[in-house]
């Protein structure tokens, strides 16, 4: 639910921004280094630009790496987050940005014979990163983010690709 209702935010925030060009589109892997639990997911992002150097920025993810932690499985299920984005250019096509804002991490725990578990995971999300452009509108993009929920705290590692529009 919480996936849709950002899928729809992001929409409606992107659809009018196509026009002005101040959009950046991008996906890529995410590792999720999750109070010990190393976890990996596909990530989508959209960015909004209000000015070339403040913008609002949305992300999702989907969990497909899994991880042995003693005798549990703990798998993410699915991440979103909605941060404001600073950014700077320090080369023609190079910025560095900070981004700072809020994430939901959905979890679920597994042990043989006992069961499963499954709890949100939501509180104050944090990083730093930079963009290489490699021509106009393609480039790519690495970012590092820290989430501190209520009850796990994560170190994000992100690369992937990005487009501007």
């Amino acid at each position: 639910m919480k996936l849709a209702l950002a899928s729809l935010a992001a929409i409606a925030v992107v659809a009018p921004a196509f026009a002005e060009g101040n959009i950046e589109l991008g996906a890529g892997y995410s590792h999720f280094d999750a109070d010990g639990a190393n976890l990996g997911a596909l990530t989508a992002r959209g960015t909004y630009f209000f000015t070339p150097h403040v913008g609002v920025e949305g992300e999702a993810s989907i969990g497909i790496d899994d991880d042995q932690v003693g005798a549990a499985t703990v798998e993410l299920d699915n991440s979103v987050a909605a941060f404001g984005v600073a950014q700077m250019p320090v080369a023609e096509r190079v910025d560095v940005f900070a981004r700072a804002g809020y994430a939901s991490n959905d979890y679920n725990v597994k042990v043989p014979g006992v069961g499963s578990a499954s709890g949100s995971d939501d509180g104050f999300a944090y990083g730093v990163g930079g963009k290489v452009f490699l021509n106009e509108k393609f480039g790519l993009r690495a970012d590092l983010t820290r989430y501190e929920g209520d009850d796990t705290d994560a170190d994000v590692i992100s690369v992937g690709g990005v487009m501007k529009f």
